[in-house]
């Protein structure tokens, strides 16, 4: 009896096994599954072409005949859709951060989406209130419904000026059936065992079935956990969205600029670098405005004090020369 289940659970290893196998090599749009307890047309394992006892009647005594008899079970998945994953990287500059930032946020919710992550840098105080120059930066990782993923991805251009735009697509048809149909293997394995381990009249019997059970169970939760995170994927494209604040937008090249455009450019270029330098001089002299009163008033007394100084030193040499001269 014991050989008889050893062998029995060894065939379901080896039957289960196929059932992966056959899903690696096929399309998703060519598969063929089991059913009735025969095997696909021309199938390499067809049970006819198996000359082994334990094909042919090796479980005589009828014990587990109804069992075996139905080991060869798949079924079919009822949704054969292509499966896609879409991927997008946004970057807009904006002159006005905080109007952008609100129509991320009406835009997102326009579409039925959400944010699985954000993250907004804010001016610091020095930043903020003593005129330093810096810039506000947000990342968004936006998660859209597929069927929306084409306009959401436009309409980025009414957040801000958009300085580049990529989209990816990643086919995972042939691996999401594949790892569907070997996780319907497993399952019918599971309902096999346990109509096994209803049957079974010894402990050894129970505990070699239970452990195959609990391997098997294992299989079954990791696979429906990587299925689930393909779907969601799929149900919901990705889009990686970066924010910048920034004076001026990026100015476009233009192609084909002749020699003298170029100069134009240059020295237009130059002219405003010059007045940007003048007025970043202006705003820091303002700034410090506070300081250069304070340093020069503390100059200003120092000076008064060197003064008077200098001139008690000079009245005293006078009046020492005066002296002198009178005696």
């Amino acid at each position: 009896m014991k050989r008889k289940l050893i062998m029995l659970l060894a065939v379901l290893m080896a039957l289960t096994l196929a059932l992966g196998s056959c899903g690696a090599t096929a399309k998703p749009e060519d598969m063929e599954f089991w059913s009735g307890g025969d095997m696909a047309p021309g199938s390499a394992m067809s049970p006819d072409a198996a000359d082994s006892p334990s094909w042919n009647g090796d479980y005589s005594d009828g014990q587990y005949s109804d069992v075996y008899d139905s080991l060869t079970g798949a079924q079919k998945p009822t949704d054969m859709s292509e499966k896609m994953i879409y991927t997008a990287d946004v970057t807009v500059e904006t002159t006005d951060f905080d109007a952008a930032v609100q129509a991320v946020q009406d835009m997102v919710s326009f579409y039925g989406a959400f944010l699985e992550s954000s993250r907004v840098t804010d001016l610091s105080y020095a930043e903020r209130v003593q005129g330093v120059t810096a810039y506000r930066r947000a990342s968004y990782v936006i998660r859209v419904p597929a069927s929306s993923f084409d306009e959401m991805t436009e309409s980025v251009n009414d957040v801000g000026y958009v300085v580049s735009s990529s989209t990816r697509g990643q086919n995972i048809t042939a691996q999401f059936y594949d790892t569907q149909s070997r996780r319907n293997a497993y399952g019918i394995e599971q309902e096999r065992l346990l109509a096994m381990l209803e049957k079974c009249q010894t402990v050894t019997e129970m505990i070699e079935i239970e452990s195959r059970l609990s391997d098997v169970r294992y299989q079954i939760e990791s696979l429906e956990t990587t299925l689930r995170g393909w779907q969601n994927q799929v149900d919901y494209s990705t889009v990686n969205l970066t924010l910048r604040e920034v004076e001026k937008y990026t100015e476009k090249e233009e192609p084909h600029r002749s020699y003298w455009e170029q100069i134009g450019d240059g020295f237009l270029g130059t002219l405003r670098d010059v007045g940007d330098f003048f007025k970043e001089l202006f705003k820091d002299l303002v700034v410090a405005l506070p300081v250069i009163v304070l340093v020069g008033a503390v100059a200003v007394v120092a000076l008064v004090l060197i003064l008077r100084a200098v001139k008690r030193r000079r009245a005293a040499r006078r009046a020492a020369r005066d002296g002198e001269n009178r005696e």
